[in-house]
């Protein structure tokens, strides 16, 4: 649909929606590591990853609607670390479609779900039949590695049927495995020698590092520090720094400094700000901190604050405000003020309320009122509209428009309502409008309709035309029809025809010839 004549860009619209929506995943995405784990088996790190991962399935598949619900509710208890209530959804889902499109991806989350209750016999029969009755699926090689882990928590420690003993590799991980099951030194040496050598495969060496990382003894320390400092592979250097930051050992601490301030790469800088991140221990928050404080690179400044954001504890809120305060880079103000939009404490929705209030320049006040809307509950709900009604920036209160528009809450809409109803300024008006128009839904439809019946001034009663064109249902388009052929305006129903035009709707493009015979 055409929208090149109009001061709002649809396109930009639906692009900007899809991405504030989704704005938080994407972001994990894109600043975390991307490293192998074995499912399930690292401590915060890994299992952020496979929130990233599920993530990542969730916003690309294309299933029907019904069944991307369903999948988001056991991605969001999985996020929530309700391992009961997740594996119920996904049960759900493999009773609801057997034979859906995303049936294997079920079976999957749910094996992992029954997995972290530690009902291991229930999630090898789980695997077994993902295994089984896909031999295809894109989950395929992750359900069989998570197999091996899953093994050696059954009795007997049995080898997992269906790793074909045909599979030269999958053989070799199973037993190394069992290596570092029974003797972690033992294992180490020998996962030490396969990553020395040329031969083997990067899905071997990645799977050696990957068990050196679960076995926390010195010989496996040894060797992961080792491939950090020696290793020409960056994936393998960066799996390394992922599984040496996992450790208690506080001795790794000075090495990721020294690799998140020294190196020259990019990704091992991400990395090792990572690891920091990752680590249990008081003085990992503190250099993470300092990092984020004091790092000659900005981009490692960055990569701190967003990690700083996700770490638990007050002590967090307190260094992100002292760095706010006394910082006056945009840009690094910018990435505090998200990672305090992360945060869901006193302190840090204390702060971001003041920075919109009147913390500072217009533009870190607009990205501030920006992520409290992206909360969507009630308090911030509140205070957006606390905003709107005490400043008198028409710069400011559009950006509250925005903000509240992009909140799934009743109140929030309801004040949308009434500024585009009353709202004084024609151009706030008009603001909600156009808002109301591309997420009100049903509800604003059926509202543009009434307003547009009780609305006397011509540049509202043309952006409720333009909203009306833009939620294209049935009502809006028929209540167009009726514009285009009664307003008393002649430039408000040339605007209706132009936007039934675009519709590409059979009943409107009827009406169209109609009107030309």
């Amino acid at each position: 649909m055409h929208r090149s004549n109009n001061n709002y860009s649809l396109t930009f619209v639906k692009r900007f929606r899809v991405r504030t929506s989704r704005l938080f995943s994407v972001l994990i995405i894109l600043l975390s590591i991307s490293l192998l784990v074995l499912p399930g088996t690292g401590r915060a790190g890994g299992f952020s990853q496979e929130i990233e991962r599920l993530n990542r399935f969730v916003q690309t598949s294309n299933s029907s609607e019904a069944e991307m619900k369903i999948f988001r509710e056991g991605r969001d208890f999985i996020g929530e670390e309700s391992w009961d209530r997740a594996a119920g959804k996904f049960r759900e889902y493999v009773q609801k479609y057997p034979k859906g499109k995303d049936t294997d991806a079920a079976l999957y989350w749910l094996a992992f779900a029954l997995k972290k209750q530690e009902k291991y016999q229930e999630a090898d029969r789980t695997l077994e039949r993902l295994i089984s009755n896909y031999p295809n699926s894109k989950w395929k090689d992750d359900a069989t590695t998570m197999r091996i882990e899953v093994s050696s928590n059954l009795p007997n420690r049995p080898t997992p049927r269906n790793i074909s003993a045909d599979d030269p590799e999958e053989m070799k991980i199973v037993a190394l495995q069992s290596l570092f099951q029974g003797s972690p030194e033992r294992g180490a040496a020998i996962a030490a020698e396969l990553l020395k050598d040329p031969k083997a495969s990067r899905r071997l060496k990645e799977s050696a590092i990957s068990l050196l990382g679960q076995h926390h003894t010195k010989a496996s320390s040894d060797v992961l520090r080792e491939i950090i400092r020696s290793s020409s592979d960056p994936q393998l250097k960066k799996t390394a720094i992922f599984w040496i930051g996992q450790t208690s050992d506080e001795s790794v601490l000075d090495l990721l400094k020294d690799l998140a301030t020294t190196s020259t790469d990019n990704e091992v800088n991400k990395a090792a700000v990572f690891a920091l991140s990752q680590h249990g221990s008081p003085r990992a928050g503190t250099l993470l901190s300092e990092l984020a404080r004091t790092a000659t690179s900005k981009r490692v400044r960055e990569e701190a604050i967003f990690w700083l954001g996700q770490r638990g504890g007050e002590t967090a809120d307190g260094e992100l405000i002292k760095i706010f305060d006394s910082d006056q880079d945009p840009q690094i103000r910018k990435k505090v003020i998200f990672a305090l939009s992360q945060r869901n404490t006193a302190s840090s929705r204390t702060k971001l309320s003041e920075i919109a209030r009147s913390g500072a320049e217009p533009e870190l006040r607009k990205e501030a009122i920006f992520w409290i809307g992206q909360r969507g509950d009630e308090q911030s709900a509140d205070e957006l509209m606390r905003i709107y009604d005490a400043d008198n920036s028409a710069d400011i209160r559009k950006r509250v428009i925005f903000s509240m528009s992009q909140m799934n809450n009743s109140r929030a809409k309801a004040k949308l309502f009434d500024i585009a109803k009353s709202g004084g300024d024609p151009a706030l008006r008009s603001e909600a409008v156009f808002w109301i128009g591309q997420t009100g839904g049903e509800q604003g439809a059926d509202y543009l309709i009434q307003l547009y019946d009780s609305e006397t001034a011509e540049d509202v009663k043309k952006k409720l035309v333009f909203s009306l064109g833009q939620i294209g249902n049935k009502r809006a388009l028929k209540k167009l029809m009726d514009i285009a052929k009664r307003d008393s305006s002649v430039q408000v129903r040339k605007e209706a025809i132009f936007w039934l035009g675009q519709s590409r709707d059979p009943e409107a493009a009827k009406f169209l010839e109609e009107i030309l015979k």
